[in-house]
Parts: structure tokens; C-alpha cells; sequence
């Protein structure tokens, strides 16, 4: 597809090429969610809840194995003779990810969408999503991560994120510093500021049920795995209660949302996409000593703190993604012996997989890169279906 050809071009943050895409704004309500870790189930659990009552569009990124993923309406993907339609958008020199976005957007137009659930890629403040004005602003939490386009220290990345609160509520699960960078800016900005721990309370009840204290009590079953969900959640309901939709509507919404590749369980395999090492430490907080894991990663994340936050396992095993970008295998199993981590080394997820096989276990954990759980996915998915 033309989409692919934009791939080679860098990331360049910046609004100016997407102003000129958008010399509309969108009819339909934005809820625009930003921040470091949780995006991706934070926007799904808002999608599936809008859609007990509204015709809702999702953006998210990255996809894990086919572009489409990112742009769907009521649960269906784009196709790709939809995508093809867009390809007007050439002429406008974008990015990769501008160009998606503005499809995204454009998209939702013609579906006649009454909301879309829109997810920051890299930021906020020069994010390609940012030209638009939502009915609502999150950020879910604020780690360190892209120093080299955010800053790094806390601060600064928090500035960022908080670039996307425009004239609507906040909600946040932010603490400390970086709180106090997105209080001030909703200050500012003169608009309400929901906080998470404060305004919204949330208790793990047993293995994936949650109590969330908001407006209204919630009891509910998430179907996405992890302790962590129970912050997601909260966002999630508070963002329900915001948009006023009825409480049976909120939990039914929750108790139906999906979300590939996080703590996703396949047979014996347990995928999850955290690449950083925030997200590393919820993994780790969430799972019981696992007997393998494969661990591949980008070369531009802070590959030292993502390996000694992995929780203590039988065997490890390093591999790399096809991705230009991913770290070789060799060079992960080099600084994991600095932590006392000694991995095998795989040429390529395939071989990783194929290794850990080999093995007795009962839980074989893949994570790291949403490249590698892509990948890792497919391959997972295809051996089952030719058993």
C-alpha cells in the first residue's frame, strides 16, 4: 500500500503539515488520551464502554500485525481499499504517522462517528494528533521515555504530555512531580482536573476484578489481565461518568473490551508489549515466577532498567525483531549479565519461540518490543491454527 512508502521518513514532531491536512475540524466528540503506559487499554475500555450507545471510531498505534488495527470503527478495521482512497494525502509530504492520523480522522468523518477515541503517539504537545479539540483530555501516568524528543528529566516530559489539555476535563493518574506539572496546566487552563487515587479510588478485589470508587461504586471483571488494569479501568469509568453514560452501560463496556498483545494469554504463551521500564515493573507486579522468557527490544529504550526490572524466571532468551530498530540479541544477553541474567541467544523471534518449546513449561512469557509481540503473535496463531 502507499501508506507503507512513508515508513522511511523520520519522525519530525510538529503541527504545521497537519494543520494544512485539517482545514476542518472534525463534527464528532474527541477523547484524546496520552501519556506513557496504559494508552492503549485505557482507549479501548473508553471505546467498548461509547459503544453500549454511540457509533464510535479508535485510533490507536502501533498496530501489532496489520496497519489496518489502528483505524477502526465500532470494532471493524479499515480495509485496505479504504486506506487506498487516502492516498491524495501524498502530496502533503507527511510522515508515516501524520499520514495515518489524518486518514484516521478524515475516516471517522465519512462513518458519521458520534465520538472517536483518539491515542497520542510520541508526546503530546507536537503530537500529529494534537490538532484536535477534544470533549475530554487523559494522560495516564508520566515515566521516562523518548529523552531524545522529550527531555529528560520527569518534568519536562510531563510539559509534553500535558501539551494536549486544551479547554476541556482532565483525568489523570499522574503522581509527584509530574502531577504537579499537569495540575498547574489544567489550572492554567481554567479546566476541571480529575486525579486518579483521588478523585477516583480503585482496589484489586481477586485476580482481574476490581472495586472503583468514583461517582458511583463499580464491581467489575476485566477481561484485560494485570493488577495495573485497575488503574486503566478507573480512567476509564471516570471518563464514562464525564460523558454521562449509565452505570450498567460503564460496566458492560469494561467487562466487553479487548486488546491484543497486553498480558495476552496463548496457550501456554503469555504476550505482553512493555517497552519501557515502567511498563516492565507493572509486568513484573502482575505475574508469578514465569519458567521462560523471551525478551526482545527497541535500541533506544533504556534496555538496562527494562532487563533488571524482569521478574526472575527459569531460563531467559534473547532475540530480535525484524525491525530495524530492534537491539541484536547478542547485546541484550551482554547487559543482562550485568544483573545476573543469562540469556541464550536467538537469531529471530521464530528460533526464540522454537527454543522455548524445547523446554518443560508451563508459562513461556514474550515481552518487551510491540514489534516482537507482533511477530511472536502471528507466528503463535499460525502453529495453532495448522495443528
Amino acid at each position: 500500500m502507499w501508506i507503507d512508502e512513508l515508513k522511511e521518513r523520520e519522525i519530525s514532531l510538529g503541527l504545521e503539515r497537519m494543520k494544512k491536512v485539517m482545514n476542518e475540524m472534525p463534527s464528532y466528540k474527541i477523547i484524546h488520551v496520552g501519556g506513557t503506559n496504559g494508552k492503549g487499554s485505557v482507549c479501548n475500555f473508553i471505546a467498548s464502554i461509547l459503544m453500549q450507545r454511540y457509533s464510535v471510531g479508535l485510533y490507536t498505534s502501533p498496530h501489532l500485525e496489520r496497519v489496518n488495527e489502528r483505524i477502526v470503527v465500532n470494532g471493524k478495521e479499515i480495509e485496505d481499499a479504504e486506506i487506498e482512497e487516502y492516498r491524495y494525502l501524498k502530496k502533503y509530504n507527511l510522515t508515516y504517522f501524520e499520514a495515518l492520523t489524518a486518514i484516521a480522522l478524515h475516516y471517522f468523518e465519512r462513518k458519521k462517528v458520534d465520538y472517536a477515541v483518539i491515542e497520542v503517539g510520541l508526546g503530546g504537545r507536537l503530537d500529529a494528533t494534537n490538532v484536535v479539540e477534544p470533549e475530554l483530555s487523559i494522560i495516564t501516568n508520566v515515566a521516562m521515555e523518548h529523552e531524545n524528543f522529550l527531555g529528560n528529566d520527569i518534568v519536562s516530559i510531563a510539559k509534553e504530555k500535558a501539551g494536549i489539555i486544551k479547554n476541556a476535563p482532565v483525568i489523570t493518574a499522574c503522581k509527584g512531580r509530574a502531577l504537579e506539572v499537569i495540575k498547574n496546566t489544567a489550572e492554567k487552563k481554567g479546566v476541571q482536573l480529575y486525579i486518579i487515587g483521588e478523585d477516583v479510588k480503585w482496589y484489586e478485589i481477586d485476580e482481574n476484578k476490581f472495586l472503583i470508587e468514583a461517582d458511583e461504586r463499580y464491581l467489575v471483571h476485566s477481561p484485560l489481565k494485570g493488577k495495573f488494569q485497575g488503574e486503566n479501568i478507573g480512567i476509564a469509568i471516570k471518563a464514562g461518568e464525564i460523558i454521562g453514560m449509565k452505570k450498567e452501560d460503564i460496566i458492560e463496556g469494561i467487562e466487553k473490551a479487548t486488546l491484543y498483545g497486553r498480558m495476552e494469554k496463548i496457550g501456554r504463551f503469555l504476550l505482553d508489549g512493555c517497552h519501557n521500564p515502567h511498563a516492565v515493573k507493572a509486568f513484573s507486579a502482575s505475574i508469578e515466577k514465569p519458567d521462560i522468557i523471551i525478551f526482545g527490544v527497541m535500541k533506544d529504550k533504556n534496555v538496562e532498567e527494562m532487563i533488571k526490572n524482569l521478574p526472575k524466571a527459569r531460563i531467559y532468551i534473547a532475540t530480535k525483531a525484524s525491525n530495524e530498530r530492534a537491539m541484536e540479541a547478542n547485546k541484550i544477553a551482554s547487559i543482562g549479565k550485568k544483573f545476573g541474567k543469562e540469556f541464550l541467544v536467538t537469531e529471530n523471534v521464530k528460533e526464540a519461540i522454537e527454543q522455548a518449546e524445547n523446554y518443560k513449561a508451563e508459562l513461556i512469557c514474550i515481552v518487551g518490543s510491540l514489534y516482537l509481540i507482533g511477530e511472536a503473535r502471528k507466528i503463535i496463531r499460525r502453529k495453532i491454527i495448522n495443528k
